[in-house]
C-alpha cells in the first residue's frame, strides 16, 4: 500500500500525543493515503498528527534560530557567538516542517469531501480551520528562516515544485490565515488553534511584512480580550501551564514528554546541557536595570556556570510557547512607532506594560524623545522578554540590523546573503533540481 512522502521524509499521520485528549482520538502507528481520512473520527485523528508534527519541529526551530543569534551558544564552543551557518550543519527543522505541512494538506484536501452524517459542518470547520492555521504557521516558520520556499498544497504532489519568492510564500501564509479566521471560533483553548491564535499570528506576519496598521490592528484584537493577560511574577508563564500569558502553547505531559529540557539542563538534572546562555547575554540578564525579573530565565549552578530553565521541568512537562500576549504588546508597540503618523505615546504605553511586568521602571517619554529611541527600547525588550524562544536572530534580520549587531561576532553576517539559512544539504539531495545549484540560497 502506498505510503505518504514529502521530500524523502516518511509521514506518520497518527500518533499518541497530548492533543489526542483534546481531539478524542485513538492512536495508531501509521496510515495510508487511501484510508487516512474517511470519517469524522479519522479526520480528528489526522489533525492530531498535524499537531504532533508541530511538537516535533518546534524545538529544532528554536535551537537553530537561537544559535544563529547572540543569546545562546553551544556549551562546548562558548567562544563562538553567532555561529556560521552551512548547508551541511545548520538545522532549523526544514524537512520536519514540511512533514507537518503535508499532514495538514491531507486534512485540508480530504475533510471537505467527507459524507459522514455524524460529522457536522461545525466540526468540519473547526478541523479545517486548525489545519489551515497550522499550515500557515509552518510556512511562516520556513520563510522567516530560509526565505521563499516550495509551496506544496497537494499532499500527493510534492516533487517538481519550484521555489516561490519570499513575498509569494508570505502570501500563502496570509491566504491560509484568512481561511482559518473564517472557520474558527473565538472559544479560547490555549493548546489548539482558535481565532485568537489566528489574530496573533497575523499580527506577527504583518509586522514582518511592515504593514504597520494591520500589525497593530490584529495585536489589539488579542490584547483587548481579557482572556489574555500578562502574568506575574514573570517566571509564572513557564513554571505554570496554560496561564493567561499564552495565546497558543504546546503542552506536554508525563505520558507525552517534552525532552527539550535535556538540551538545557545539566547532567545532574537529567540533561546534557548542549546549549547555554552566551556570557555577554548572561551579564545582561543579571543586570536588574535591564532585564529585571527576567533573570529568572537562567539559573546558576554550583560550579558558577549558568543554564536556561525556561524548559526546565525534569518530568518532561515544560511547554513550548508559540504565541504569547507579551509579544503582542511588543508587536503593537513597534507598529505604532512605524506607522505613517507615529504614535509614540501608545507605543511607550505598550512597552511599559512589558517593563512593568518585569519589575523595571517605566520608559520615560519626553518632548524630545525620538522614534529611534523608542524602537531601540522595544528591540531590547524583545531580546529579554523572548530570550530563548527563537526570536532574536530573525528580529535583528527583519529590522535590517544584522550587519551592525551580529557582524562584530561573525563577519559572515556583514553580508546580507547570510541573513537567511541555507537549504539543508539533505533536502537538496532529495530534490536537487529545485533546491540545488542556483536554487540554493546565495552564498551557500
Amino acid at each position: 500500500m502506498k505510503r505518504l512522502n514529502i521530500l524523502g521524509i516518511f509521514v506518520l499521520v497518527i500518533f499518541s500525543v497530548s492533543c489526542s485528549k483534546l481531539l478524542n482520538t485513538d492512536p495508531q502507528t501509521s496510515i495510508s493515503d487511501e484510508e487516512a481520512i474517511v470519517d469524522g473520527k479519522s479526520a480528528q485523528a489526522a489533525l492530531t498528527g498535524v499537531y504532533d508534527g508541530l511538537q516535533r519541529y518546534a524545538s529544532s526551530q528554536i535551537i537553530a534560530l537561537d544559535l544563529a543569534g547572540d543569546n545562546v551558544v553551544n556549551y562546548n564552543n562558548q567562544n563562538i557567538v553567532v555561529a556560521t551557518k552551512t548547508a551541511a550543519s545548520t538545522g532549523g527543522g526544514f524537512s520536519s516542517i514540511y512533514t507537518m505541512i503535508n499532514r495538514a494538506n491531507f486534512v485540508i484536501t480530504k475533510v471537505p469531501t467527507l459524507a459522514d452524517a455524524l460529522f457536522a459542518t461545525g466540526q468540519k470547520n473547526q478541523i479545517l480551520g486548525q489545519a489551515y492555521f497550522l499550515r500557515a504557521l509552518g510556512y511562516f516558520d520556513l520563510v522567516k528562516t530560509y526565505g521563499g520556499v516550495q509551496v506544496v498544497l497537494d499532499p500527493l504532489k510534492y516533487t517538481g515544485i519550484k521555489r516561490s519568492t519570499k513575498d509569494q510564500t508570505y502570501d500563502q501564509v496570509l491566504s491560509d490565515l484568512d481561511k482559518a479566521e473564517q472557520l474558527l471560533t473565538e472559544t479560547v483553548n490555549r493548546n489548539i488553534a482558535n481565532r485568537f491564535s489566528v489574530y496573533a499570528l497575523k499580527a506577527r506576519l504583518y509586522l514582518y511584512r511592515e504593514q504597520w496598521d494591520k500589525a497593530a490592528e490584529y495585536a489589539t484584537k488579542v490584547i483587548s480580550n481579557n482572556n489574555f493577560v500578562l502574568v506575574k511574577p514573570f517566571s509564572s508563564f513557564f513554571t505554570g501551564k496554560n496561564t493567561t500569558e499564552s495565546v497558543f502553547e504546546l503542552a506536554f505531559s508525563t505520558a507525552n514528554k517534552n525532552t527539550f529540557f535535556t538540551n538545557w539542563l545539566s547532567a545532574a538534572e537529567g540533561g546534557r546541557r548542549d546549549y547555554v546562555p552566551a556570557r555577554d547575554f548572561t551579564a545582561l540578564l543579571l543586570d536588574a536595570t535591564k532585564a529585571g525579573s527576567r533573570r529568572s530565565l537562567i539559573k546558576q549552578l554550583p560550579d558558577a556556570s549558568w543554564e536556561v530553565v525556561e524548559y526546565g521541568k525534569q518530568d518532561g512537562t515544560s511547554s513550548i510557547f508559540i504565541l504569547r500576549i507579551a509579544e503582542q504588546y511588543l508587536i503593537r508597540a513597534e507598529a505604532r512607532v512605524k506607522q505613517a503618523t507615529p504614535d509614540l505615546k501608545g507605543a511607550v504605553a505598550d512597552l511599559n506594560e512589558i517593563r512593568g511586568r518585569a519589575d523595571l521602571i517605566s520608559f520615560e517619554l519626553t518632548t524630545t524623545t525620538k522614534p529611534a529611541e523608542v524602537l531601540q527600547a522595544i528591540e531590547s525588550e524583545r531580546r529579554y522578554e523572548l530570550a530563548f524562544e527563537g526570536h532574536r536572530f530573525v528580529d535583528i534580520v527583519r529590522t535590517g540590523r544584522a550587519a551592525e549587531v551580529f557582524g562584530p561576532y561573525n563577519k559572515q553576517l556583514t553580508d546580507s546573503k547570510f541573513w537567511i539559512f541555507p537549504i539543508p544539504a539533505s533536502a537538496v539531495l532529495n530534490d536537487p533540481a529545485n533546491l540545488g545549484g542556483e536554487n540554493q540560497n546565495p552564498g551557500y
